[in-house]
């Protein structure tokens, strides 16, 4: 049958009835791949977040320290790690039981500084918490960095060489780490081997050897933020939030302007996203309390024109004639 005879009878070609089909088909092939590749970057999310580091001794005495982050609470600016220790050379009676009295002195926030591993006795791991810097405001683009140090000395009267005269100066002015310098002039700094990891779901690790100004002196510089999927996540809820309230607006605005008539949906609506916009920006994961960047660009506007819009849909009700607010008879 010719076109034109298609045309009389008000039916579509076969290729443009196929052309909806085909649209079709193709836009759940697109949602499908993307699917897939969201589930594949959620499979190995764990080893883009991760960082492992390892600075190697100067000699073949010293004290190894294997640091492992455990817990980071960043409202609070804090890192809690977990710390064990191995002894190698001649400051080892065995793998953990020291031939010497060590003194290992660190940069924490909360609990002792300064641990005494004392000589012939096992060394046990300890926990250590460390300081972070960094505005949670800016959530969920928000940076954090922290240093932690590890100064470790032994009596002078080992068979090491003495510390220099300029130590205790270079020592004083490091940042976040206070030591008293008499009692150094009676010490003698001590190697150390360092291992650090971390591994937290939601917050990326970056980590570098930041400062080895003295042998028996370590900073360990500790950059991290959050991960590309809570980023995203963020992100999507933020637009959703925006979403609605710009939805809700225009449709209240054409029932005031009498463009459409409101129905009882409309004022439900409105009071129910009053109360459903805060559960859904919690569902952003680990969300500082509100205040954020984040709120500044989406919750509260978003907030503001539910409330807005179900007080205009009530002033609206009230203003309008009997008439008006009769619903027509059936």
């Amino acid at each position: 049958m010719s076109s034109p005879a298609i045309a009389e009878r008000g039916e579509l070609p076969p290729k443009s009835r196929n052309t909806p089909r085909l649209r079709t088909v193709l836009v759940a092939i697109a949602l499908f791949v993307m699917y897939l590749f969201f589930l594949a970057r959620a499979v190995t999310e764990a080893g883009r977040r991760s960082v492992s580091l390892e600075i190697p001794p100067k000699d073949a005495d010293y004290l190894f320290v294997d640091i492992s982050v455990v817990q980071v609470d960043l409202l609070r600016s804090e890192m809690t790690t977990r710390i064990s220790f191995q002894l190698a050379g001649q400051m080892a009676q065995d793998a953990v039981t020291p031939a010497a009295d060590l003194h290992l002195l660190l940069n924490t926030v909360r609990g002792q500084q300064e641990f005494d591993f004392a000589k012939g006795q096992r060394i046990n791991p300890i926990e250590a918490v460390f300081p972070l810097h960094g505005n949670v405001n800016f959530y969920p683009f928000d940076d954090h960095k922290g240093t932690l140090w590890f100064f470790l000395t032994i009596p002078e009267r080992e068979n090491v060489s003495s510390t220099p005269d300029t130590v205790p100066e270079q020592i004083a002015q490091l940042p976040g780490l206070t030591v008293g310098t008499f009692s150094l002039k009676k010490r003698t700094l001590a190697d150390m081997k360092e291992a650090f990891t971390a591994s937290i779901p939601g917050l990326t690790f970056r980590a570098s050897k930041s400062a080895e100004s003295v042998k028996g002196l370590t900073g360990i510089e500790v950059n991290l933020r959050r991960e590309t999927n809570v980023i995203l996540i963020s992100i999507a809820i933020m637009l959703m939030m925006a979403g609605l309230a710009v939805g809700l607006v225009t449709m209240v605005l054409k029932i005031i302007s009498g463009r459409r008539r409101a129905d009882a949906f409309h004022i439900t609506m409105s009071v129910s996203l009053i109360f459903g916009l805060p559960a859904l920006r919690n569902v952003q994961p680990s969300i500082p309390p509100i205040g954020t960047l984040g709120d500044a660009v989406a919750f509260t506007w978003a907030e503001l024109a539910a409330a807005g819009s179900a007080i205009a849909l009530i002033v609206d009700w009230l203003l309008r004639s009997r008439s008006d607010n009769t619903p027509p008879a059936k």
